[in-house]
């Protein structure tokens, strides 16, 4: 009996079919994730996994073994494109199982607790492309080495399903549409080949085996499903039935920082309140964090039943024996875009009215919210915006009449108590301690800065890497940050998130997502919960209070001989940016002499040559800057010193991602360079004899020699140089396009 083979070209076919499908239904991802950097990694996913099965088809491989290719393929794409561990870059080792496993761990925690749309982080992009890589496999072994493509039709409404029943709204029509051609295609296509290849009936070949990949298929559906469901929630309360927004097994069911992100990262702002009779501009709170775990971070603490939000007036917060001068208000918040079980609200609340029934005011956490499902509405808040003295909160004094839990630092570590007990070492009083804490965030010189592409950590412990070497994020690490340090020294603390006041639009704010935000409230005996806000935006969007203006500005202490960085030429006269695509020469087209000569063929040829030199160009730009200045820096000639430094510079950039602040002293620079790389002792003495040559260069007299004993800059770079390579490898993706050669904007976006 002999078995008929499919022919290469059909075979071909229903590959491309199948794996076009596979991407067909994975529009729908758009709807719960919100940003498209998931995309490019999902389509080479999709992509391996069809070559692979269509190689092994076509060379006759025993079926088995084309699966277990499939997936191998998978694996050795993910660790590429996701680990910097991987052997020579690509294969996966113990090392880059060990990376991809800690990604998916923290896909899996923004599966549970994440709140749709979550940003396409690269542990998302890591589930993303391991969960459709192995559906493309399923589609694959199903439509195109079975037959079935009927059968395969289960797992795509699966996929399809997933998006639908997480999103917070409909999912767009084109989704569905581009599920239902890639549906249609598959069908075609293997239709067509089966007819092709067999003159036999549809329900004369759907025998034993079809009947069992139904029933695997079916099986698959529903443990897709039931694993896929698990991501993100609306929120669960403390004491909440089992429908509506409450959940009976307590805590809180989602990572508040998670649903900020998603909001940041929104392409396009899409405007959620807009606010009548604000007096001033202030914070609009939705909820408050009470409890710290260094493991986890921030999360909301048990809240009481509180009282009726409708009942007026409300008690003051806990704790809070007075209110300081400050204006009362009546404001009108019409959420126009917002829906959740947290009602955001300004200041103190005297009363809230017209949000609907149910809600409650918890005085211990400050926050109005409910266990009902039901529709946003507008809603009228009677407001006191307290705003206490200087002189006020210093005198503030006595027992902190508040939960031990806001005054818990457990589990701090010695070297973040340290820090915080240097920070207000000259501070005599609690809010003393409090405005250098926040000064120590906002004041420039300190290097941090304010990028919603967070450095990557080294070292385990997230908050250590953000205070001591990163430097780097948005409002999630500075208040976290912020509120751990205030504890450390004593003082009551605990993190806000909500929304800074927006924009004027006529007599009204405008609140939108890009003013997402958290902050932290400090606590002192009598005046109750006071803001400090210690992320140094610079777009305005910070309000404030009096108590926090700034005094005039103290002089800049002036600079040590040797310590005043000036900026340093360039060695190198290429061009620091590289040509974009549409500005490079495109090679002339010879015509052809007569239909069908060598010109198409030269046409054909050049277009991918000039392809590949543009892609080969950011590589070949900073190779030729580094021969450049080694070249200067071996010759010892003038100007060895700055090549030198600023290869270092460039090497630094090229494996870390982002390029040392220039704004402060070469010295300064070398130290932050040093603790971010966390060189060894040696190669941290080569970055200071190089150091002294840049400044002996820069601003010695002439004539005047080296202190001896100082290595010259051709024995030190070296040495530097090494201990980078040494303490973080590059993955290919960084050697193909170094980020040393890009703009700051692109460098980071590269990076992320």
């Amino acid at each position: 009996m002999s078995t008929r083979v499919r022919p290469a070209g059909t075979t071909a076919v229903a590959t491309t079919a199948a794996a076009v499908s596979s991407l067909a239904v994975s529009t729908g991802f758009t709807g719960i994730v919100s940003d498209a950097r998931w995309v490019l990694p999902v389509a080479l996913a999709v992509a391996v996994v069809a070559g692979v099965g269509l190689l092994g088809r076509t060379l006759r491989w025993w079926p088995p073994l084309v699966v277990l290719a499939q997936l191998c393929a998978l694996v050795v794409l993910l660790s590429a494109l996701f680990t910097g561990q991987a052997v020579l870059g690509f294969l996966p080792g113990p090392a880059a199982f060990g990376e991809l496993s800690g990604l998916l761990g923290q896909a899996m925690q923004v599966a549970r607790e994440g709140v749709p749309p979550v940003p396409a982080e690269p542990p998302l992009q890591v589930l993303l492309c391991l969960g459709l890589g192995v559906v493309a496999l399923l589609v694959d072994v199903i439509a195109v080495a079975a037959g079935v493509p009927a059968v395969a039709g289960l797992v795509l409404l699966c996929v399809v399903a997933i998006p639908a029943s997480l999103a917070p709204n409909m999912l767009p029509w084109w989704t569905f549409a581009a599920g239902a051609a890639g549906f249609a295609l598959l069908l075609a296509c293997a239709g067509s080949h089966r007819q092709a290849a067999s003159a036999s009936s549809p329900l004369a070949r759907f025998d034993h085996r079809g009947v069992v990949l139904v029933a695997a298929a079916g099986v698959l559906a529903v443990l897709s499903g039931v694993v896929f469901t698990g991501v993100g929630t609306e929120g669960r309360l403390p004491g909440g039935a089992s429908t509506g927004y409450g959940s009976a097994n307590g805590g809180i069911g989602l990572r508040p920082f998670t649903s900020l992100r998603g909001q940041l990262d929104r392409d396009d702002p899409v405007d959620l309140f807009r606010v009548s009779g604000l007096p001033q501009p202030t914070y609009l709170r939705a909820m408050t964090l009470q409890h710290f775990d260094p493991g986890r971070g921030w999360e909301l603490g048990k809240l009481t039943s509180g009282v009726d939000a409708g009942q007026h007036p409300l008690p003051l917060p806990d704790g809070t024996e007075t209110l300081a001068a400050g204006p009362s208000a009546t404001v009108r918040i019409d959420p126009v875009g917002y829906r959740d079980p947290w009602l955001p609200i300004f200041g103190v609340p005297r009363g809230v009215t017209g949000m609907g029934l149910q809600w409650n005011y918890d005085p211990t956490s400050g926050v109005v919210f409910t266990q009902v499902r039901q529709e946003s509405r507008p809603y009228v808040e009677d407001v006191a915006l307290p705003s206490p003295s200087p002189q006020q909160l210093r005198a503030a004094s006595g027992p902190a009449s508040v939960d031990p839990a806001y005054s818990d630092a457990s589990g701090v570590s010695p070297r973040i108590a340290d820090l915080a007990r240097r920070i207000t070492a000259d501070a005599p009083t609690d809010f003393d301690k409090a405005a250098a804490l926040q000064r120590f965030f906002t004041d420039r010189s300190n290097g941090f800065r304010y990028d919603l592409s967070t450095a990557p950590s080294t070292s385990g412990n997230a908050l250590e890497d953000f205070l001591f070497r990163g430097k780097r994020g948005f409002c999630e690490q500075y208040a976290s940050s912020m509120g751990v340090l205030l504890r450390s020294v004593g003082v009551p603390a605990r993190v806000a998130v909500g929304f800074t006041p927006g924009h004027r639009d006529g007599d009204e704010r405008v609140i939108t997502t890009n003013d997402a935000h958290a902050w932290v409230e400090a606590f002192f005996p009598r005046y109750g919960w006071v803001t400090f806000d210690p992320t140094p935006l610079t777009d305005g969007r910070t309000a404030l209070p009096e108590y926090l203006s700034p005094p005039a500005p103290a002089p800049s202490p002036t600079p040590a001989p040797g310590e005043s960085q000036q900026p340093s030429p360039e060695p190198s006269t290429v061009p620091s940016q590289t040509p974009a695509p549409g500005d490079a020469e495109q090679p002339p087209v010879p015509e052809a002499d007569r239909p069908g000569g060598s010109g198409a063929w030269i046409a054909v040829g050049a277009v991918p040559l000039a392809v590949l030199a543009l892609g080969a160009a950011p590589l070949g730009l900073r190779e030729f800057r580094r021969r450049r200045r080694l070249a200067v820096v071996r010759s010892g000639s003038a100007g060895a010193a700055s090549a030198a430094w600023d290869e270092l510079l460039d090497e630094h950039t090229d494996r870390s991602g982002h390029r040392p602040d220039a704004s402060g002293t070469v010295r300064s620079t070398a130290t932050a360079l040093v603790e971010s790389a966390e060189l060894p002792e040696d190669a941290a003495r080569s970055v200071d004899d190089l150091v002294t040559a840049v400044e002996h260069e820069w601003y010695a007299p002439a004539g005047h020699s080296v202190a001896t004993g100082v290595a010259a800059p051709a024995e030190a770079l070296p040495r530097a140089l090494a201990a980078l390579r040494d303490g973080a490898p590059l993955p290919w993706r960084h050697r193909l396009v170094p980020r040393s050669v890009l703009p700051a904007a692109r460098r980071d976006r590269a990076e992320s």
